[in-house]
C-alpha cells in the first residue's frame, strides 16, 4: 500500500496551509470572505488509518483516486458566525460604541454569544461534513465574569459520511477571556467497514470588550 499513502500525502500536501486562525470578529461585525474564513490542510494518522489501506486496497487505481478525490477530507474551513448581543446592557454596550464610532465598547458590558463554524472539503471541493459551536459568555466592564457553550451540533453533506454526535464539551472563564468548546464525532463507511473517524474541535473566545474570535483547539 506504499503507493496510496504517497498519493495521499501529495494530495493532503497541494491542499496547503492557505490562512492562519481568523482573526478577531467586533460586536456588531457582519464577517466577510476576506477577514472570517481560515482554511489548513488535513493531517493525522487518521487519514492513513490501516482500515482505510485495507480498503483501497479493494479498489482498482481509478477508483482508488475517484475515492481519494471525492470522498476524504483535504482541507478544514472554519467560519465565523453571527454574534449577537444577549441582554439590554450589551445592546447598551454595542449602541455606545457605534455612536462613537468604534465597532466594540472598550469596557463593555453585558452578555453575548457568538457562533464559529467548521466544514471539511475534499480534494475535489465538496463539502464532506459540517459542525458548529456557539459559545456565551458575560462581562461587568473590564472582568468577565462567565462563559457557557450555548450549542453546537453537526450534519453530513456526502454518502457514506454520518455525524455520531458531541463526544466532548466544556466552558470557562481562563485569562479575562469566556471560552466554549465542543468536539465532535464523524464516521466514513465503505466497503462494510468504518474507515475514518475524525474528531475535530470549535472553540469561541470572548473578551471583556465584547469581541469574539474562533479556533479549532479542544478544550478552554
Amino acid at each position: 500500500m506504499h503507493r496510496f499513502r504517497t498519493a495521499t500525502v501529495a494530495t493532503i500536501a497541494a491542499a496547503g496551509l492557505v490562512l492562519a486562525a481568523a482573526p478577531s470578529m467586533a460586536a456588531g461585525h457582519s464577517p466577510t470572505a476576506a477577514d472570517s474564513v481560515s482554511t489548513a490542510a488535513v493531517t493525522g494518522a487518521d487519514a492513513l488509518s490501516p482500515e482505510l489501506e485495507a480498503y483501497l486496497g479493494t479498489l482498482s487505481p481509478a477508483d482508488r483516486d475517484a475515492f481519494i478525490a471525492s470522498n476524504l477530507p483535504a482541507e478544514i474551513v472554519l467560519t465565523r458566525g453571527a454574534q449577537q448581543p444577549l441582554d439590554a446592557a450589551a445592546r447598551r454596550s454595542l449602541s455606545a460604541a457605534t455612536a462613537s464610532g468604534r465597532s466594540v465598547g472598550i469596557l463593555a458590558t453585558g452578555c453575548w454569544t457568538a457562533r464559529q463554524n467548521g466544514s471539511a472539503r475534499s480534494g475535489l471541493g465538496n463539502t464532506l461534513y459540517t459542525y458548529y459551536t456557539v459559545g456565551g459568555w458575560c462581562s461587568s466592564g473590564s472582568t468577565v465574569t462567565s462563559a457557557w457553550l450555548a450549542d453546537a451540533g453537526g450534519e453530513t453533506s456526502t454518502p457514506g459520511w454520518s455525524y455520531q454526535g458531541r463526544i466532548n464539551s466544556g466552558s470557562g472563564v481562563v485569562s479575562n477571556t469566556g471560552r466554549a468548546y465542543s468536539q465532535h464525532r464523524f464516521t466514513l463507511s465503505a466497503g462494510g467497514a468504518t474507515v475514518q473517524s475524525p474528531t475535530p474541535c470549535l472553540r469561541v473566545t470572548g473578551t471583556s470588550s465584547g469581541s469574539a474570535s474562533g479556533s479549532s483547539s479542544c478544550g478552554i
